[in-house]
This record gives structure tokens, sequence and C-alpha cells, in this order.
């Protein structure tokens, strides 16, 4: 192979880093949005049907949307196990 300084095609373990960056990218996304304000709270209301304001629950619905997307983009990628 020659140095030519091309782009380099991602290799499966360049591709499952990534993926796995963006799932520590989104938990942690979640987790400063839940340390501030009173959103910790808030979600433990919401987990008891307590009603929560809108926006919030948008903001949360969002983040945890974006969170589990990732951990289902890194799943696909992992090896099979048999």
């Amino acid at each position: 192979m020659s140095g030519k300084g091309g782009r380099h095609p991602m290799t499966n373990s360049t591709v499952q880093e990534q993926l796995l960056h963006d799932v520590q990218d989104r938990t942690t996304e979640m987790r400063r949005w839940l340390d501030t304000d009173n959103n910790s709270e808030t979600l433990m209301a919401h987990l008891h049907d307590e009603p929560v304001d809108r926006t919030w629950l948008r903001t949360y619905q969002r983040l945890n949307h974006d969170l589990m997307s990732a951990v289902g983009n890194a799943q696909e990628q992992l090896p099979r196990r048999r």
C-alpha cells in the first residue's frame, strides 16, 4: 500500500468505536440535563404518572429517543454471540 494520504475506509472496529462514543455522548447529555434544575425530581414524578410540563416532557422524550437510537445502532454492529 502506498501512503498517498487519501481517505481511509472506516474499519468495522472504527465504526463500533464511533457508535459507542455516540452512546456515551447521548448518555452524558441525558445525565447533564437530569442534573440541572429539578429535572431528576420531575422524571420521578413522570415515572409515577404525575403530570409534568409539556416542554419538559418533549425534551425528555427527545433525549431518551436519541439515547435509545444510539444504543440500538451500536447493538446492530456488535458481533452476534452464539
